[in-house]
């Protein structure tokens, strides 16, 4: 009889032990599409077997295994960090493809071949007001074309820098999740699947805005590092980062934008640890690109330099003329006027007060009564003028060339990328996503063990209801 209740002891074991890796599979299927779940595979240990002592054997449910493979995680991590980069880059750029027009079919490369071909109309009459008046009505469309160039990057820097400060709220965000993730673990170090999904899945989500080196510690926490070296968690303890704006001393020009800084919340400047992810795509389209153009404390800005340089050299040209052919120069007002400081591009305008009289065409040199319009029908191809050996047709040409291929080589690189995070993603999902035909394999082979543990209860039961008849 004793025989009877060791093995009913045994079975009975055996269910309960069957029943919680069926909860385990099932809770694998349900999460099969959660973000972050890794598979959780049913484990069996042995119970000790000894008739003698009263040890009847059979199994029970030990802790599930994680499948989870950090490495997999950090590789996943890494390419996400460096998609998140290019991405970040081409849609950030995308807005100056209709300033920067390398066909010359609009924006400033058309408005200066309007104007030098309103020089050369002209010049073939130099006397005539309605060809004077072209010269002003096209040397109108220039400066506008400069004035909506600089609107444009303007708008796209300041659209940068409130993305900047989109992407850091998103990083604290993150951080106060990984903190509660932490806090729960020092309370209870009980694996929990779903906890660990939503930790992996928050740490997906943050590579993408930043590149982050997770450390798993003993206790059970996460130690989450930007760009390895400054520390965004640790422990119970976050790390807010703020945006900064600074102007070195001694810039050359402290009146244009300043540099955008990433602070820790100690106000130290870590922005050379920003090296990837959406974060590093804007600093370098901010403190780069748009730099290069618009200027910042170190420079003047290539739009604005050619803005200037053109201005200079037009209101030069109608300087040296005259009105009238025998006469020497006759300075007139100048054609452009502009603002003195670095945003030239954004505040040149054709002079209000200047008339279509005043106009010198005359070259009092050469006494040629046409000679200084030719000169600025042939301003372009004026050496003297030129801006690190570019007309400025040509320099305009190169800034557009410079933005397009920023924006094509991010988007070749993003496409390439693409294909690497997905199959740093296949790799994982090959450790740790849930195969739905596996589960279903599975779930069969422990309804059947389940059911021949049942039996055996039930058979058990009909041989100790005998007993007992047989007793009676």
């Amino acid at each position: 009889m004793s025989d009877l209740f060791a093995t009913l002891d045994s079975a009975s074991s055996a269910i309960t032990a069957f029943q919680k890796a069926i909860d385990v599979t099932s809770n694998n299927v349900t999460n099969a599409n959660t973000p972050g779940y890794a598979k959780q595979v049913p484990v069996f240990e042995a119970l000790p077997f000894n008739l003698s002592n009263g040890l009847s054997g059979g199994v029970e449910a030990g802790q599930p295994q994680d499948t989870r493979s950090q490495f997999a995680e950090s590789a996943v991590q890494q390419q996400t960090s460096l998609l998140g980069t290019f991405q970040q880059i081409q849609t950030s750029l995308q807005p100056l493809q209709t300033v920067f027009d390398a066909t010359g079919n609009s924006g400033v490369s058309k408005a200066l071949n309007d104007l030098y071909s309103a020089f050369s109309a002209w010049s073939t009459e130099p006397d005539n007001t309605s060809s004077r008046s072209a010269v002003i009505a096209a040397a109108g469309e220039v400066a506008t074309a400069f004035q909506q160039g600089a609107s444009q990057i303007n708008s796209t820097l300041n659209s940068t820098n409130q993305d900047l400060q989109a992407k850091l709220n998103q990083i604290n965000q993150a951080e106060s999740a990984i903190v509660a993730y932490n806090t729960a673990k020092a309370t209870d170090r009980t694996p929990d699947p779903g906890l660990d999904a939503n930790l992996n899945s928050t740490l997906e989500n943050l590579s993408q805005i930043v590149d982050v080196q997770v450390l798993h510690q003993p206790d059970g926490s996460v130690t989450v590092l930007l760009g390895g070296q400054t520390p965004l968690v640790i422990g119970q303890q976050a790390n807010p980062l703020q945006l900064g704006f600074s102007v070195p001393a001694g810039s050359a020009f402290p009146g244009n934008p300043p540099v955008a800084t990433i602070l820790d919340q100690n106000g130290e400047d870590i922005t050379s640890h920003v090296n990837s992810g959406n974060l590093a795509g804007l600093l370098s389209v901010r403190n780069g690109s748009l730099a290069s153009l618009i200027g910042s404390p170190s420079q003047a800005g290539d739009l604005n330099t050619l803005a200037k340089g053109f201005a200079d050299a037009v209101n030069a040209t109608l300087a040296a003329g005259s009105t009238t052919t025998g006469l020497p120069a006759q300075p007139g007002p100048p054609l452009f006027v502009y603002s003195a400081g670095p945003n030239v591009a954004a505040t040149i305008t054709v002079n209000p007060a200047i008339t279509p009289s005043q106009l010198a065409a005359v070259d009092p040199v050469s006494g040629v009564s046409n000679g200084t319009a030719l000169t600025l029908a042939n301003l372009d191809s004026n050496s003297a003028t030129f801006i690190n050996g570019l007309s400025f047709s040509q320099f305009f040409s190169s800034l557009a060339t410079r933005v397009g291929s920023q924006i094509s080589s991010a988007t070749t690189s993003a496409q390439v990328q693409t294909q690497a995070v997905s199959q740093a993603q296949a790799v994982r999902q090959q450790v740790s996503g849930v195969s739905l035909d596996e589960e279903a394999t599975r779930l069969i082979q422990l309804q059947t063990a389940y059911q021949a543990a049942s039996k055996v209860v039930t058979v058990i039961d009909e041989l100790t209801q005998t007993l007992i008849n047989m007793v009676q």
